[in-house]
């Protein structure tokens, strides 16, 4: 967890609006773990382990993301990803509709190349739902705001999930806790099989959620 405070508090420095600097310092405190199978949430981002999905909500457009691949380049500090993602704008949240949008893509975030802030890293960093863009750095994480912004509050919530299948998604499940950009909020780490504990009010039964 220290490793992982370390990083969410240098995002800043991170991420420009100029451009997609980075440090290379920082990323080497972020090693890549596939067998995670908890669901952390800071200030500015969720990680969701494999194969689990995250549900995002801006206004009455709704997305799900699922991650199904994360391997490493050359080097250790090289990431990429394999994800699916679910588009619903009819203002539903119905993932069973068909004007759903499914986008399947990899993305990669190299190793950064130079010296300090002169650091620099290309590849593809934005998990894209439609038109929400959704920056990604490494495994599950992804933040509420795209690469190309600063940190900050652009509407985005997150919901992390139990579920693996689109067609056990319901967006009005009493059990979701959606999680908007604040800056004052602490670090929370989750087993993903108490994430959602025993909830009188749930909605699904327990079987669609192996």
């Amino acid at each position: 967890m220290k490793k992982r405070l370390i990083i969410m508090s240098l995002l800043v420095a991170m991420i420009q609006t100029t451009g997609e600097k980075v440090l290379a310092a920082d990323k080497g405190d972020h090693p890549v773990s596939p067998a995670s199978n908890e669901v952390v949430i800071t200030p500015v981002a969720v990680k969701v382990p494999l194969g689990r999905i995250l549900l995002v909500r801006k206004d009455s457009d709704y997305c799900a993301v699922k991650f199904t691949e994360f391997w490493t380049g050359k080097t250790e500090l090289d990431w990429y990803a394999n994800y699916e993602s679910y588009y619903q704008n009819d203002k539903t949240g119905d993932f069973s509709n068909k004007n759903v949008q499914l986008k399947k893509d990899e993305l990669s975030f190299p190793k950064p190349r130079g010296i300090g802030r002169l650091a620099f890293s290309f590849g593809n960093k934005d998990v894209r739902c439609g038109p929400i863009k959704l920056f990604w750095f490494g495994e599950g994480w992804v933040c509420a705001y795209s690469s190309g912004q600063k940190q900050g509050d652009y509407g985005i919530e997150l919901a992390p999930t139990k579920w693996t299948d689109i067609s056990q998604v319901n967006v009005f499940d009493s059990r979701l806790t959606w999680y908007r950009y604040d800056e004052k909020r602490k670090d929370i780490t989750i087993p993903i099989d108490k994430l959602w504990g025993n909830n009188a009010n749930a909605t699904e039964k327990e079987e669609n959620l192996k």
